[in-house]
């Protein structure tokens, strides 16, 4: 099936404004079992979250940039929570800018990780550990010190490639049900199969749960991370909907999903990172040996009351993502008015997603900074503010900053002192609007 634009008469979109519309799939039906689906959020034509615009760019050109439809439907059969398009996998990660080894606090943990990989497997020599999105390479590294024979998949050649030639175990492809039967052939079946926020950014899960059920030994075991969908929601972090992430998982949607394939989910861990993660841990039915964790019934419980299963959920986050736009633009177009100077602080996917979706643009903001620099001079998609260093907020006597970076506003704080004694002020816009 081709990347092309599939719309029914039925679900037709106008096309808003002069936007340049890219190509893209579009699937009205689930995507895990077929189901009816009904449209519960509604984002509106977005740019792609990490596509930052090359400091070569001009005005002239920015009309060029491609936008996509960002609205997610809700299954009322396996209550799966899903993007309606699919963009070409090749132009969202075959050059992929994120790197695991860049962050500490992810170093660390994933050694962590590794260090826990003992309890399940105390055999290490002859145990095969697979990661499905090895990135950088950071965890398979932790895994080979640890002693275990470790091998990684990830479609990046950029990233990748220089690894390979330095002799890294790595795959530089997607992973699929056809890449597993290979690797069978070549390495065995794996003892057990990890990946860290990549298995909701795949197209076609099925395919992918087909594959890990191949390559997995009868008595191993699947541990994925992907960011939480109950977080999204009691958190209310609209700005972590992003194109790449198609799938917004719950506890009770992955169990229908892996029962098809009998499989369960025996373990279950909340994690801080990343704006709240969880792990699932997955066995087969009838050779997994491992007992049923007290916390798979505990989080199917509260997700239960939080009502994730319900389409209702979804369309009043909708109304409160609408909301909360008002509210900040009621804001900016106040301070405008007492002439105030603006900037955005934080060139994020996040910052993308809510830049976008509240049209901040230099009608609001004068630039947005950003402590990367890497991105200094860049242009932040779809809004095309160029970014700066936090220097400019003093530079340019900025009054006020949106913080897109919002979850990390005390250490932004820190790293702004100067600003902050100058009179400057941080606007928080989620996940209640305030000004600190």
């Amino acid at each position: 099936m081709n990347y092309s634009i599939i719309l029914q008469a039925k679900q037709m979109i106008t096309k808003a404004d002069s936007k340049n519309v890219g190509e893209y799939k579009y699937f009205d039906k689930c995507r895990f079992c077929g189901s009816e689906v009904v449209r519960v959020i509604n984002l509106g034509y977005m740019p792609l979250a990490g596509n930052f615009l090359d400091k070569s760019f001009s005005k002239t050109n920015f009309e060029q940039e491609q936008f996509y439809p960002l609205r997610l439907n809700f299954c009322k059969s396996c209550f799966l929570l899903q993007v309606d398009t699919s963009i070409n996998p090749i132009k969202l990660f075959k050059n992929y800018f994120y790197f695991s080894s860049s962050m500490k606090t992810l170093v660390d943990y994933f050694e962590n990780v590794a260090q826990e990989m003992k309890i399940y497997l105390p055999n290490k020599k002859n145990s095969l550990v697979v990661e499905i999105g090895c990135n950088d390479g950071t965890f398979i590294s932790s895994v080979s010190k640890l002693g275990y024979k470790a091998l990684g998949i990830d479609p990046a050649t950029n990233i990748v490639k220089p690894l390979i030639k330095k002799g890294y175990p790595i795959i530089n492809d997607f992973f699929s049900e056809k890449l597993s039967e290979n690797i069978v052939k070549k390495n065995g079946k794996a003892d057990a199969i990890y990946s860290f926020h990549s298995l909701a950014h795949i197209e076609d899960m099925l395919d992918v749960v087909r594959g890990i059920k191949k390559l997995l030994k009868p008595n191993g075991y699947l541990a994925f991370e992907v960011h939480y969908l109950g977080n999204l929601i009691n958190e209310f972090q609209y700005d972590m909907i992003y194109h790449e992430h198609q799938y917004y998982y719950s506890l009770i949607s992955l169990k229908n999903l892996f029962n098809n394939f009998d499989m369960e989910i025996f373990n279950v861990r909340k994690v801080p990172l990343r704006a709240g993660s969880m792990v699932y841990y997955v066995q087969n039915k009838k050779f997994g040996k491992r007992k049923i964790n007290l916390s798979v019934e505990k989080i199917l419980q509260e997700e239960k009351k939080q009502k994730l299963d319900q389409a209702i959920t979804y369309l009043n986050f909708n109304k409160k993502i609408e909301n909360n736009k008002l509210q900040l633009l009621s804001l900016l177009k106040k301070l405008k008015s007492q002439n105030s100077l603006i900037a955005g602080y934080g060139a994020s996917g996040r910052g993308t997603i809510m830049g976008n979706y509240c049209e901040l643009d230099s009608k609001y903001l004068e630039f947005v900074t950003d402590d990367a620099k890497a991105k200094h001079g860049f242009f932040t998609p779809g809004t095309h503010l160029q970014i700066f260093s936090s220097n400019e907020l003093i530079k340019k006597n900025i009054k006020y900053a949106v913080l897109f970076a919002w979850p990390f506003i005390e250490e932004v704080k820190k790293r702004n002192e100067e600003f902050i004694k100058n009179g400057g002020k941080f606007i928080i816009p989620l996940p209640k609007l305030r000004i600190d």
